[in-house]
């Protein structure tokens, strides 16, 4: 029997080998390569320090920014890895389920890949977090290296990172004061304003393009400094949260292409299982009781491993990976610099029609759809009204409130008050042609 760290050793590489085999299936040729280094970097975080080669790549691992892709000790590596071969297992399954067509899972693919989602995401983020270079006699220098310290380090008295994004506190109305991203960091504000405007997000929205919060507090003193302090820093992580940062202009237009379908979508075909060829003598019984044991298993398939045909979630085809590119497209956007208006401008996409506008032109021959409305339904003649259409010629009593007779006026006697009141009202209704003399509604 084998040591526990040698099989365990080997499920991982069956895991690794069967991860990179689905990520090589997925219908997008990005996802493809940022799945692959994900999943390697993933493993080789996780790999002991005396199994790595000495590349590049095993530099890059130990210097990575990100705690989650640094090489971790051999005791930590041995306690983790029964929980991580059971993550590694679902991920399996989920890129599977993602390969069979199933939209959620293949939406959140690309959401990934395209930064809206995932540590891709805060690298995107933390590229429009850096300041704006600007020339000083001659000389480029950054942002930070110009105006030096944050107008809000100085006045909140503190060294917290989120506090260099904004500008002083200025006087607003209703005892408020706003507090706004610094012209140092423009990119970050368009993006933020822009998506605000919209009202664009994956779940809530942004709270707005500046942060709004009272002079004084309940007691009406000044604001407490550590109170500010940590209401600026909830109102970035928040912000930060829910910002969809822009994507590189180039990727930005390869995106939308495919969205239109100006770039061809590429769709890798399955590789077929390798078969058995030497043909074994059939066994009827055999086979029969093969089936009534497989029948009485009575074993549920995953969603990751049904079968592929009739019974697979979506074909996955050109136009079905155009409408999920259309709709990552519109949570994605770039930022250009404008020089006549000497602004960076955020460009959001927009959800791209693919059917043709010229199907639903008015047909050439009104009477096709003569007698239905534009819904398509049968036009129906309006209903008469119930009752006395004409309040004037109600009965009333000396009070100005409507006289209602009782079903056995018609038989009372025709001297009696209430029966001569009766024909009274009729003959006055006959003569506006109200009712017939039998007594039936005509109308006017």
């Amino acid at each position: 029997m084998p040591p526990p760290a040698a099989a365990s050793h080997t499920a991982s590489i069956h895991l690794l080998r069967a991860l990179l085999r689905e990520a090589t299936y997925l219908p997008d040729p990005h996802a493809r390569k940022y799945f692959t280094r994900f999943i390697v970097g993933r493993f080789k975080a996780y790999q002991p320090r005396r199994n790595a080669t000495a590349s590049a790549l095993t530099e890059a691992i130990d210097r990575h920014r990100h705690r989650a892709s640094k090489r971790h000790p051999e005791r930590i590596i041995h306690a983790r890895t029964p929980r991580l071969q059971r993550v590694a297992q679902k991920s399996l399954h989920y890129l599977r389920r993602a390969n069979h067509g199933e939209i959620p899972c293949l939406l959140k693919i690309l959401f990934f890949t395209y930064g809206r989602a995932g540590r891709r995401k805060h690298a995107l983020i933390d590229d429009i977090l850096r300041p704006d270079s600007v020339t000083d006699g001659g000389r480029v220098v950054s942002g930070s290296e110009l105006c030096g310290p944050a107008p809000l380090q100085e006045l909140y008295y503190s060294k917290m990172p989120c506090l260099k994004y904004f500008d002083a506190p200025k006087p607003a109305s209703n005892g408020m004061q706003v507090i706004g991203i610094s012209d140092h960091y423009s990119r970050l504000r368009a993006v933020v304003k822009s998506q605000s405007t919209r009202g664009i997000s994956m779940h809530r929205e942004l709270k707005g393009p500046a942060m709004k919060t009272p002079v004084h507090n309940a007691w009406m003193q000044p604001m407490p400094i550590v109170r500010a302090r940590n209401n600026v820093r909830r109102w970035y992580a928040e912000t930060m949260k829910r910002l969809l940062p822009p994507l590189p202009t180039e990727e930005w237009h390869h995106l939308h292409a495919l969205a239109e379908g100006t770039d061809r979508v590429s769709i890798v075909r399955r590789r077929k299982p390798g078969t058995w060829s030497e043909q074994e003598e059939f066994d009827p019984i055999e086979h029969a009781m093969n089936v009534v044991t497989d029948g009485l298993k009575m074993d549920k398939l995953s969603r990751a491993v049904r079968p592929a045909g009739l019974w697979r979630p979506h074909n996955i085809t050109p136009k079905f990976m155009r409408r999920l590119y259309s709709r990552v497209l519109q949570l994605c956007c770039k930022v250009e610099y404008d020089p006549e208006r000497q602004q960076w401008v955020a460009t959001w996409g927009q959800a791209i029609k693919t059917i043709s506008p010229k199907i639903y032109q008015t047909a050439s021959e009104p009477s096709l759809f003569h007698g239905v409305d534009n819904k398509g339904k049968i036009l129906t003649a309006p209903r008469k009204p119930k009752g006395n259409p004409d309040p004037e010629l109600q009965p009333r009593n000396d009070k100005g409130e409507y006289v209602r007779f009782p079903f056995f006026t018609e038989y009372l006697p025709e001297d009696n008050p209430l029966r001569k009141e009766l024909e009274a009202w009729k003959k006055k209704r006959i003569a506006a042609g109200i009712i017939d003399e039998d007594g039936t509604f005509c109308g006017r």
